[in-house]
């Protein structure tokens, strides 16, 4: 990994990953908990799921596109919960 730039005012990081680390880094994201998984690990999953695809092979393929898709849903169903808390209140 290299740190490009670090920013405390816009609270930011710029960093490279190459391909192996973005494997690793999957591969932590598949372990964590179900009941540690909030809408920013989903977010952040199917991001680095995307990115380690296109490092690696150059596109897709159709498991990475699968799970991409199961982990996008959940953020589906999260916001559709939160509009009906919303209503019931």
């Amino acid at each position: 990994m290299t740190i490009l730039s670090l920013s405390k005012g816009e609270r930011e990081a710029t960093v490279v990953l190459d391909a192996t680390e973005l494997v690793k880094l999957c591969n932590v994201m598949h372990f964590v908990p179900e009941d540690r998984r909030k809408e920013w690990y989903y977010k952040l999953y199917s991001a680095l799921m995307i990115a380690s695809d296109i490092v690696q092979y150059g596109h897709i393929d159709a498991f990475c596109l699968k799970k991409i898709v199961e982990l996008r849903s959940h953020l589906e169903h999260d916001r559709k919960e939160d509009d009906e808390g919303e209503r019931n209140l």
